[in-house]
């Protein structure tokens, strides 16, 4: 059980590093970024086998709305990633020098708009499930829950990590590529590497961390028009059972 969640924490970190490589495209070069590309394709299926359990219940069992969020973060991360895979083939350089076959069907900007939301998608479905990927990682490692002093340090880290994360997004022009406006960059040399991917690791922090704390307001929400909806429900019908039921 411990090496199983071992693999998918370290899993996740490897892929989370690849995709920050990925936006770093004015380094790496075009054969790089198109290899990991490649890698990636095969993590994300090793992924999926790794969650198979959870693919197999996805028709299964009874949706509640943190489900059916869940479910829809998910299925538009796969949207994503198909877009940005098939519209990263057709713009391939590699497989231009390779075939001669020059496939410019999908403008680039696309290609950059399914990235720029594929990052924001895994930032908020890793806050989604922020607090059960820390779970696994306390019982790997034998930590217990943060004392009260910890959990302030926390909640100031996190303050300045949505900080970092909005200038970030400002810095690199996120809105303007997420609505395929813009898609160029060019790398400056002159900056710190260092600097552009701590922006980006901001830029996932920033919205995984409003993801990880509006879901409970969402799970509040939820529970307050669920009563209402049975309260109306025992009005209409002068069933009491519908108020027990809103009790339990």
């Amino acid at each position: 059980m411990i090496r199983r969640l071992l693999k998918r924490l370290a899993l996740d970190a490897f892929m989370l590093a690849l995709i920050l490589i990925e936006f770093a495209y004015g380094l790496t070069g075009s054969t790089v970024h198109e290899l990991i590309g490649l890698a990636m394709l095969m993590l994300f299926l090793l992924h999926g086998g790794l969650n198979w359990q959870w693919i197999r219940s996805v028709l299964k069992g009874r949706y509640n709305a943190f489900r059916v969020l869940s479910l829809s973060v998910n299925a538009l991360l796969l949207v994503a990633s198909l877009v940005m895979m098939l519209s990263g083939i057709v713009n391939s350089a590699l497989l231009f020098s390779l075939t001669g076959v020059e496939l410019e069907l999908i403008p680039r900007e696309i290609h950059t708009a399914a990235a720029y939301w594929f990052l924001i998608l895994m930032a908020i479905h890793l806050g989604l499930h922020w607090k059960m990927v820390m779970s696994e990682a306390r019982s790997l490692v034998g930590l217990a829950e943060p004392s009260r002093l910890t959990a302030q340090a926390l909640r100031l880290a996190a303050a300045a990590i949505v900080v970092s994360g909005v200038h970030a997004s400002f810095e690199r022009g996120v809105l303007g590529k997420l609505i395929a406006y813009y898609s160029f960059d060019y790398w400056d040399f002159e900056a710190s590497i260092a600097g552009f991917f701590l922006q980006y690791l901001a830029i996932v922090g920033l919205y995984a961390i409003l993801a990880y704390y509006a879901l409970p307001l969402f799970k509040r929400r939820e529970q307050r028009l669920r009563q209402l909806a049975l309260t109306l429900l025992a009005t209409l019908t002068g069933c009491d059972k519908c108020k027990c039921l809103g009790r339990s």
